[in-house]
């Protein structure tokens, strides 16, 4: 069988945009944050992240024009090596106070810093405990750490009840992370972090929230959900993405110092 047959074979696109009825990959050719300009009509925007309208600030524009202006546009090689920029430092030391944190790592994207920090840390004999409404990024980085002969189990979404009942199978001198979105993508319902943090306590597990769509809208000045509930100290890791309030493209993890080093050096994601 051809490999691409089922690739030939798809026609379903195809036969919703002939009905008008086709809602993706539409071109947007003007963009005024919350009014957007598509096929020459300036309608109404209630569908983007970008949550504080920052994309259009004019300090964050001239900020970018300067950026281009000195360094050019991209890095030209890797963090290891020679992709390294003074902003990236400066950056991360900014970040890591704003979260309250010991160190941040970035990463080129949201997606990648999932993919980097999972699979590095959670290893053979170790259990990733994920919420079944967890972002495709966090699913992408279990099923790495699968691979890679970790275990990975799931609980009903945001439900306290069940993920005691599955963290109480595993085995006690095991590996453990609970992984969950701060606000979940889909529903945008927040994790109940009190109780999650409660039960990570009991059973000596870690804690992984990605707060891509908490950050810039809840916590003391937009710090995400560990500032919300007043538990800053009791999440272990911190990762986020710049695609959304912080209008750019990139993402991060924020923690223990000595834990970041640890993904700095081992997790290819950041390569």
């Amino acid at each position: 069988m051809d490999l691409f047959s089922k690739c030939y074979d798809f026609t379903r696109a195809d036969e919703i945009k002939k009905t008008g009825l086709y809602p993706y990959f539409r071109a947007i050719e003007e963009n005024e944050g919350p009014v957007v300009q598509i096929e020459g009509r300036k309608i109404i925007m209630a569908g983007s992240n970008n949550y504080l309208g920052l994309t259009a600030h004019p300090k964050v524009k001239e900020a970018a024009i300067k950026a281009v202006e000195k360094y050019g546009t991209g890095c030209s090689g890797s963090r290891y090596l020679t992709g390294t920029l003074d902003l990236h430092i400066e950056l991360e030391y900014r970040l890591a106070k704003f979260f309250n944190k010991e160190a941040v790592l970035l990463f080129s994207t949201g997606y990648q810093t999932a993919q980097g920090i999972i699979p590095t840390l959670v290893q053979r004999g170790d259990y990733i405990i994920s919420d079944k409404d967890n972002h495709a990024c966090i699913v992408a980085g279990n099923l790495m750490a699968k691979g890679a002969m970790a275990e990975f189990v799931r609980y009903k979404h945001n439900d306290m009840d069940d993920l005691e009942r599955v963290i109480q199978k595993l085995p006690a001198d095991s590996g453990k992370l609970i992984v969950s979105d701060g606000v979940f993508s889909t529903g945008g319902e927040i994790v109940n972090l009190p109780q999650l943090n409660k039960i990570a306590k009991e059973y000596k597990a870690r804690i992984l929230i990605d707060d891509a769509h908490s950050v810039g809208v809840i916590g003391k000045g937009g710090r995400g959900t560990a500032s919300e509930f007043n538990l800053e100290n009791g999440i272990d890791l911190t990762m986020g993405t710049f695609s959304k309030t912080f209008a750019s493209l990139g993402g991060f993890v924020a923690g223990e110092e000595r834990v970041i080093n640890y993904i700095k050096h081992y997790a290819p994601a950041l390569i």
